[in-house]
């Protein structure tokens, strides 16, 4: 009996380190990809700020 209990607490304990790993690497994914997207779109934001900028200063020296 008392090697079954030992076998249960293993598994139960193999069970939460699985668990915690797999957490871990969500965390982990969820996180480079939050930033991946948002200096994505931040350097998108500056590439159409400068276009603007470019746009109207040659619209200055046409007229």
């Amino acid at each position: 009996m008392a090697t079954a209990i030992l076998h249960s607490l293993k598994l139960g304990a193999y069970t939460a380190i699985a668990l915690y790993v797999v957490f871990i690497a969500v965390v982990t994914i969820v996180s480079l990809n939050h930033q991946l997207s948002a200096s994505t779109s931040a350097s998108a934001h500056t590439s159409v700020v400068a276009l603007d900028r470019a746009a109207d200063q040659a619209k200055g020296r046409a007229s």
